[in-house]
């Protein structure tokens, strides 16, 4: 049977870390573009300069579209937020814009079943075969079990049982949004460059 991994379970991830030019294409290829959205206008509209569309007012399709163009697995459970992110933690996900692989301070959506997750994690393996990571889901936003763990590495995924949760401390930087563009998870020229590169490949 597969396990019950409750409604808000805990994302752990340990891995290698990638190089940046490797990360510019992880964040692109996995940002959900339908989180891209902040209250920080300027910076949606700047984000939309970048990707050469409209974004103020009802243009989400618009933006879809253009992220969509690079690319992107569509994920609904194990995306990255770094680019742009209304979450009280501000941008967050389990690959960084330095190469560093890892996470322990976030939830993934509601009610994931395990089959969903994997699923995920294939896609993303097959995408980055240059991936290694290890990573968890514990129930109950991090209080109940550790419910389930893959190993992914060389484009495949192996689904392990758990013995022995990754370490690390997940307490979420609950004063991050008093801090002025926290909404903010990369500098616009990194982000250009990055979706120059994924665009180029």
């Amino acid at each position: 049977m597969s396990p019950d991994l409750t409604k808000w379970p805990l994302l752990l991830v340990d891995g290698n870390d990638v190089t940046p030019e490797q990360a510019d294409e992880i964040l692109i290829r996995t940002a959900n573009p339908y989180y891209l959205r902040t209250n920080d206008r300027e910076w949606d509209r700047q984000v939309g300069d970048v990707l050469g569309r409209e974004v103020r007012g009802h243009g989400l399709a618009e933006l879809v579209a253009a992220i969509e163009r690079m690319r992107t697995i569509p994920l609904e459970y194990l995306y990255n937020s770094r680019i742009s992110s209304s979450w009280v933690g501000g941008p967050h996900g389990w690959c960084d814009w330095d190469g560093r692989i890892g996470c322990c301070t976030y939830n993934i959506g509601k009610w994931p079943s395990f089959e969903q997750v994997t699923d995920e994690w294939t896609l993303i393996a097959q995408a980055f075969p240059y991936l290694k990571l290890t990573a968890q889901l514990v129930a109950d936003e991090g209080t109940g079990d550790l419910v389930a763990e893959w190993r992914v590495a060389d484009g495949r995924v192996e689904v392990r049982n758990p013995q022995e949760r990754i370490p690390g401390n997940a307490l979420v930087d609950i004063g991050a949004f008093l801090r002025p563009g926290y909404e903010r998870g990369v500098d616009i020229d990194r982000l250009r460059s990055a979706l120059a590169r994924v665009a180029d490949r």
